[in-house]
């Protein structure tokens, strides 16, 4: 890839992309290639410190979308016309509505396990510096995913707004993850509309802003 195609990938990744051709499936090799890509990325010690699951089935996609909205003790931070869309049925955010759904989690256990203190030859990290450097090492991985899949002609949609007491359990429980671990979730898939404010139901829009033009400093 050219520095022109991957500069274009990036840009693309920076558009939270609110709807999705259901229509198409991502094939499992490609989805593979995704995986790889998110574990991949830099981590302190090249530690296994997060888990990235990957989502392809529709009902289980849509549970999770319930739960990535405010959650009722600070839903009043949305605006009154947000709030009477939701009641009527909008997703808050529906870039989690998408063909392939990514979750993030945090993986606790690490901070004091044998490995960890073995590689860095030290006591183990504070638990609120632990879990910021591991967000950090989300970030990346996601969005290594993000930029991968755009550079290949989908689209993608970070989402941090995740309301934990509403995930389901069930399927929490089913493949033995813990809700409240989930730290990110990435919406990946191909775009219906040319437009990346407009969502699949055609009908409710999301705002978008210009990126700022920050500094270019070189030494």
């Amino acid at each position: 890839m050219n520095k022109i195609d991957f500069l274009t990938a990036v840009n693309n990744s920076q558009r939270c992309q609110r709807n999705w051709d259901l229509s198409k499936e991502v094939g499992d090799e490609t989805i593979a290639w995704l995986m790889e890509i998110g574990y991949s990325t830099a981590t302190k010690q090249n530690l296994d410190t997060f888990e990235v699951v990957c989502i392809k089935d529709r009902s289980v996609i849509q549970e999770f979308t319930k739960a990535a909205t405010n959650p009722d003790y600070n839903r009043d931070l949305l605006d009154t016309r947000l709030k009477e869309q939701m009641k009527a049925g909008r997703n808050q955010n529906p870039q989690t509505d998408s063909n392939l759904l990514f979750l993030f989690f945090h993986k606790p256990e690490v901070r004091t396990s044998d490995i960890r203190q073995d590689r860095e030859g030290c006591d183990p990290e504070d638990k609120i510096k632990f879990l910021r450097n591991t967000g950090f090492e989300m970030g990346m991985s996601a969005s290594a995913i993000a930029i991968a899949a755009n550079s290949v002609g989908m689209r993608s949609g970070f989402c941090r707004c995740v309301w934990h007491d509403i995930l389901p359990q069930d399927i929490l429980d089913q493949y033995d993850l813990n809700g409240r671990n989930l730290e990110l979730m990435l919406g990946v898939g191909y775009p219906l509309y040319d437009t990346h404010l407009l969502h699949t139901d055609n009908v409710h829009t999301s705002r978008s802003f210009d990126k700022y033009t920050p500094r270019t400093l070189i030494i």
